[in-house]
């Protein structure tokens, strides 16, 4: 949980905004325009660093454990990514570094309690102004979501993904997603009129001690009713280069191309899987990428 090792250096921070994610003058657009700025760094997070289980399915069973800062630190500078609790975290004290307010909420994923871990902005442009900012959930959303709407935001489109939220009675906050015949999570059951409820945020700011036990639980527990994620028994790693998705999950490849369908290749050996991972996620260490082929079934 938090130490005196939880932070980033200015110096630390100009680095991954210029060297990761390959900003050009960041400071400069920083100064210039905030929401702008933190629109280009939400948008190449998703474009250069994948929301990956691979690094925590290769960690040997008795060795699992939740990261710790300076572990999440080397992931996201080299571009290997991680889980939500991982880039989430990152992306926070990178942002309270320059300047913004910044606050952790938590968030519920197909009727599993704070399993997933988002941020907001607040007095982005104007006080009393909130923005959702939250680079890890394996789907698109390219930028900060204004949350002033009374009942329900403007629909949004990226990538392939429409996308809306809409505001509970009790003040939460639900993520609805189109179903996109190509590239689809929910059960059928979800589904009505074409959407379906994606995560909850209880939009109350929490500490990130707040998420201690769910994190150790997403590190460590594979499945069963305690399970809070699959993320231990689905290998996958997701991202969107040139602003379409990329995704190896498991042992099949889905790729969008300019229309928007996510083209799907089946994945035939777990040799041609590792070549997958090689040509399209080379950040990964090939032992690494190994180890979790071996730890985890795959259906070929």
């Amino acid at each position: 949980m938090p130490s005196s090792t939880d932070s980033l250096s200015l110096a630390e921070v100009e680095e991954f905004l210029e060297s990761t994610l390959q900003l050009r003058l960041p400071m400069d657009r920083l100064k210039a325009n905030r929401e702008g700025f933190l629109r280009d760094v939400i948008t190449n997070c998703y474009r250069r660093i994948p929301f990956q289980s691979v690094t925590a399915i290769a960690t040997p069973k008795p060795d699992r454990r939740a990261l710790s800062f300076p572990e999440i630190k080397v992931n996201m500078m080299t571009r290997q990514g991680g889980l939500c609790c991982e880039m989430n975290r990152f992306i926070k004290l990178l942002l309270e570094t320059l300047g913004f307010e910044i606050y952790h909420v938590s968030c519920t994923g197909f009727g599993k309690p704070n399993n997933h871990m988002a941020n907001v902005v607040r007095n982005l442009n104007r006080p009393g102004d909130l923005h959702l900012v939250d680079i890890a959930t394996g789907y698109p959303t390219f930028g900060p979501i204004p949350l002033n709407f009374e009942k329900e935001s403007p629909m949004y489109k990226d990538s392939f993904l429409f996308y809306k939220y809409v505001k509970d009675a009790d003040g939460s906050l639900r993520l609805m997603n189109r179903v996109s015949p190509d590239f689809n999570d929910c059960p059928p059951e979800s589904v009505v009129d074409e959407w379906y409820t994606f995560i909850e945020f209880n939009l109350e700011f929490q500490d990130f001690e707040f998420f201690a036990d769910s994190i150790e639980n997403v590190h460590t527990v594979e499945s069963g009713p305690e399970a809070l994620a699959p993320f231990l028994v689905s290998l996958r790693a997701v991202d969107f280069r040139n602003g379409r998705l990329f995704a190896i999950k498991d042992t099949t490849i889905m790729e969008e191309d300019a229309s928007g369908r996510v083209n799907k290749k089946r994945i035939s050996s777990p040799h041609e899987l590792l070549e997958a991972y090689k040509v399209h996620f080379p950040q990964f260490p090939t032992e690494t990428v190994q180890q979790a082929i071996r730890n985890v079934q795959l259906k070929f």
